[in-house]
C-alpha cells in the first residue's frame, strides 16, 4: 500500500498554539549552503539585512503560533517535503531570492519545532539535496535527543 503523504495543513505550524511552540535549533551552521545563507544577509546593506532577518523571525514566530495554512499553491508558507520522517519547508521570498527553512515536529517533543536546515534555493536537482540533509539531521537529532553535538549531556 502506497503511503499517503501529508499536506501543510497536517503541521502544527497551522494549528492555533497558545502558549506558542519552542523552536529547538538542530541546523549544522557550519554547512556550506547555510553558511552561504548568512553570507548573503551579511553582505545586505544594513536596513535591508535587519528587515529581512526580521522578515525570517516573523515567519518563524508565525510557525510557532500555528498561524500558517497551506493554500497548495506556490504561494504557500509552508509544504511538506518528505514523509518518514515528516519534514516540512517554510518558505519565503526575499528580494530576488527564495528562502528555504527545513523543521520537524517529532511526536516525542509535542510543543516544539526542530530547526532542521536552511538555505537558499537555486535548481531542483540541488534542492533535493538539501531536503535529503534536512533529513539526515532528522535521524541524527532523533539519535541523540535533539543535542547539537556541541552540547554536553544534561546531567540535571
Amino acid at each position: 500500500m502506497a503511503q499517503q503523504r501529508r499536506a501543510g495543513s497536517d503541521s502544527r505550524c497551522c494549528t492555533r498554539q497558545d502558549p506558542p511552540l519552542i523552536w529547538r535549533d538542530y541546523v549544522d551552521d557550519l554547512h556550506p549552503s547555510v553558511v552561504a545563507m548568512d553570507r548573503w544577509l551579511d553582505g545586505l546593506v544594513p536596513f535591508e539585512r535587519f528587515h529581512q532577518e526580521g522578515e525570517n523571525a516573523e515567519l518563524m514566530e508565525a510557525a510557532a503560533a500555528g498561524e500558517l495554512w497551506d493554500s497548495g499553491d506556490e504561494t504557500a508558507r509552508i509544504k511538506p517535503i518528505y514523509s518518514d520522517p515528516d519534514v516540512y519547508e517554510l518558505r519565503r521570498r526575499a528580494l530576488t531570492k527564495a528562502l528555504r527553512f527545513y523543521h520537524a515536529e517529532p511526536v516525542e517533543l509535542p510543543t516544539a519545532l526542530v530547526s532542521l536546515h536552511r538555505h537558499i534555493k537555486s535548481d531542483s536537482p540541488s534542492q533535493q539535496s538539501e531536503i535529503d540533509f534536512a533529513v539526515e539531521r532528522y535521524r541524527a537529532g532523533a539519535g541523540n535527543g535533539w543535542r547539537p553535538r556541541s552540547s554536553p549531556p544534561n546531567n540535571l
